[in-house]
């Protein structure tokens, strides 16, 4: 309602908000209920944010609302006493909202709004820029994460962290978001840039589009059609998730996380880049061959270059420095070396690369170290920085003075005919079905998938779809296979006598009696089937499990004691293979030595044994084995042959981790089986230790080899072979080294002439220097 107060000079009304909303005159101006809500919030904003007082308020708003006016108009408009609006308007005046005109009676004005205020905006926006300022401290939050929900905030921190980017950027962005990264990315020349574009139509006609709009600055461009938030990591430092709308995340659609702790920054960085970037499609221009030295922060990254390098180069031309740390103790290192290989598919998550740290005159056993990358566990060290650049000579590629040594010794020794003895080989024995992956071609047509990552990446596609994985393969061949097929092969291409024992069938299988038609077969039992699944880079076994338990009591049921020893007496050598194909195998070995070494009148001048994989064993099982191993070598020279990493699982279980022992692993291991010689092997060379000494030889690298599956069987069928000859240690490794590369080269043993055709080029394969 109204209520009108009288007053000397005019009617004043004052307004009462009622209840029905009624309206009322002000100022020669109808005013409603909303204007009314307006000027309170007006007033509330003067006094709250500009300091004004209710007088300064009511006069400021009534010459605003009424325009010029003498003091007592003033007076009148504003319900302010006349005596207090001299004041109020002289104060208004300094302070740049009034003016007021020298006239009598004087008069006063509002200036204009945008040009009073511009002083207050400009000591905000001096405020918004400090306050921004002192923002970027949280850098040093505990947390190392902040939470924006302004766009243009997040687009600011976005730009920020691309203009700090020193080495390396990440970046994951939903197609439609690429302008917010386009104009900064052009400025980052010196930077590696990868860009994973998500939320691409897998059908999308505009590819050419997309790959226009991209920076040329952008290194490598992938895209997905998957719908993803937009992800930025620079230097694996720092980083910014966003949150983008349609995902469903209800709380969270159109938030930003500024990331400044680096263990978080690492987490979202090998997201993208070992979850989303080898599953992305690369753009047309596809990936460029790298220009060396070059510098990493990922050892994926290393290794994809490696990968692609190593097509016409060896592994050993290639040299890298790292900074990491010891994955056991977590101790900060930096050590260097010369790649002696690698492993890495984009698929599959493990990646490292094995480096040489020796120099030329140190041992081969104890020179190699395996380097992950950060959180792996599973190898020595882990790099967080990686140089990678080419060797002016590879290592292996020279010839070192103690191979030369033991090859000029190879060659004095080296029989003038083979063939003269008799070897016996046993246990493990299958028939390997050889069959090939293949991929269906438009019509009818199939084509074999050659490498390993090939077929890996096929179970990935299957993986990313709802059907169940289907390979097809088609079987080329049947073979011999096992420690028994693959040593007999050797000795019976140099025209040796040879006696297969093994499990060969019931009867003995056609595989079997068709390679070795000119040997004896003994047959302890049913045999099984491997599934060899034939790569050009490797090889893929599956393996039906011999429900025939092999151990002695079977030996002994299918073959006395008397008609084995008969076999056994005059060879030359017995090789036993393996410990992971028979389980049982030290209770046989305590068979030989106990019920059948003392039945010979010329036993065998040495035992070979492979024990092949050992990982599945425990320590125990590995230590109580190896005193069956000991106890055999007091009645006969035992010699064990075994891989790097058979001979780390070896080392593990056998050596004690606090010993103060100097000596080579190679030597203690040695000891701790209690044999007469233990030789670990590479494909770079090998190392024997002995009662008398440790030594080591080269062997010759081979580049793109014809096939690499067996090798170990040969090289272990050529030290049998220098063993059987009554070598020397140093020469029996150029023999077994011989025949493992020549294998290599041309996917079949050597004859007599080729092996010493081979022999005698040896020096050949390597760079004189």
């Amino acid at each position: 309602m109204f209520v009108a107060t009288v007053t000397p000079r005019r009617v004043r009304f004052t307004h009462r908000l009622s209840e029905n909303g009624l309206l009322r005159k002000r100022n020669n101006k109808t005013m409603t209920t909303e204007d009314d809500a307006k000027i309170a919030l007006l007033r509330e904003t003067m006094e709250a944010n500009v300091d004004f007082t209710t007088y300064e308020t009511e006069v400021y708003l009534a010459l605003v609302r009424g325009g010029t006016q003498t003091m007592t108009e003033i007076a009148e408009t504003s319900d302010v006493p006349k005596q207090r609006v001299y004041d109020i308007v002289e104060d208004l005046q300094n302070r740049g909202f009034v003016e007021v005109i020298d006239d009598y009676p004087q008069k006063a004005y509002a200036v204009d709004p945008s040009e009073a205020f511009t002083s207050i905006r400009d000591r905000l926006s001096q405020a918004e820029e400090y306050l921004e300022e002192l923002h970027d401290t949280i850098d040093t939050v505990e947390s190392g994460v902040a939470l924006f929900k302004s766009e243009s905030t997040i687009q600011r921190y976005i730009d920020d962290l691309l203009q700090a980017a020193e080495r390396d950027i990440f970046l994951l962005v939903p197609v439609g978001r690429l302008d917010a990264v386009a104009d900064q990315l052009r400025e980052c020349e010196e930077t590696q840039v990868r860009l994973i574009l998500s939320n691409v139509s897998v059908d999308s006609s505009d590819s050419d589009d997309i790959t226009d709009a991209v920076p040329e600055t952008v290194t490598e461009l992938r895209t997905v059609s998957t719908r993803e938030d937009f992800v930025l990591t620079i230097d694996r430092r720092r980083a910014l998730y966003w949150v983008q709308d349609g995902h469903g995340y209800a709380d969270t659609e159109g938030h930003g996380y500024y990331i400044t702790n680096p263990s978080l920054t690492m987490v979202l960085d090998r997201f993208v880049s070992e979850s989303i970037w080898p599953l992305a499609k690369e753009s047309s221009g596809g990936t460029q061959r790298p220009t060396l030295p070059k510098e990493y922060m990922r050892i994926r990254d290393c290794l994809a270059d490696i990968a692609m390098l190593t097509d016409t180069l060896p592994a050993d031309s290639f040299h890298i420095s790292f900074e990491g740390y010891d994955t056991e103790t977590g101790e900060q290192v930096s050590k260097e070396g010369t790649l002696a290989s690698y492993y890495y598919t984009e698929y599959d998550i493990r990646a490292s690369v094995t480096l040489n740290v020796a120099s030329a005159t140190d041992e081969v056993e104890s020179s190699l170290i395996t380097v992950g990358g950060v959180g792996t566990r599973n190898v020595d060290y882990a790099a967080y920085n990686i140089e990678l650049r080419q060797n002016g000579i590879s290592h292996t590629d020279n010839l070192d003075d103690e191979t030369r040594r033991h090859l000029e010794t190879c060659r004095a020794e080296l029989p003038t005919e083979f063939g003269t003895k008799s070897i016996v080989t046993c246990f493990d024995a299958f028939i390997d079905k050889i069959r090939e992956f293949v991929e269906r071609q438009p019509g009818e047509g199939y084509s074999r998938i050659r490498q390993f990552d090939q077929f890996r990446e096929s179970l990935v596609r299957f993986e990313a779809s709802e059907d169940a994985p289907r390979v097809e393969w088609r079987q080329t061949e049947t073979e011999p296979g096992g420690h028994v097929a693959h040593v007999g092969g050797v000795f019976d291409e140099l025209d040796y006598d040879v006696t297969l024992i093994g499990q060969l069938g019931n009867p003995i299988k056609s595989e079997f009696t068709r390679e070795f038609r000119n040997q004896e077969l003994v047959s302890l039992g049913s045999t099984t089937a491997t599934d060899y699944i034939r790569f050009d880079d490797r090889k893929f076994l599956i393996t039906e499990p011999n429900p025939e338990t092999l151990d002695w009591e079977r030996i002994m049921e299918r073959i006395d004691a008397v008609e084995l020893a008969e076999r056994l007496d005059g060879s030359s050598i017995l090789t036993i293979g393996t410990w992971f194909a028979t389980p049982r195998l030290p209770e046989i070995l305590d068979g030989l030595r106990t019920e059948l070494w003392p039945l010979l009148n010329s036993p065998p001048s040495h035992v070979h044994i492979h024990p092949g994989d050992i990982s599945h064993l425990t320590d125990q099982e590995i230590r109580d084995g190896c005193e069956s191993f000991a106890a055999l070598n007091e009645s006969v020279p035992v010699t064990v042959t075994a891989n790097r990493h058979q001979t780390r699982r070896f080392s593990d279980a056998l050596l004690a981790t606090d010993s103060d022992e100097t000596s080579s692993t190679v030597e203690q291991v040695r000891d701790q089986v209690g044999v007469t010689r233990y030789v670990m092997h590479s494909q770079r060379g090998a190392t024997l230790a002995s009662p008398d000494g440790v030594v080591s030889a080269r062997a010759p690298q081979v580049v793109n080899p014809r096939q690499i599956r067996n090798v170990v069987a040969h090289f272990i069928s050529g030290l049998g072979l220098a063993l059987a000859e009554g070598m020397s240690d140093g020469a029996a490794l150029v023999l077994a080294n011989s025949v493992g590369s020549y294998f290599m080269r041309h996917d079949k043993p050597p004859s007599g002439r080729e092996l010493r055709s081979f022999v005698a080029e040896y020096d050949g394969f390597f760079t004189t220097e």
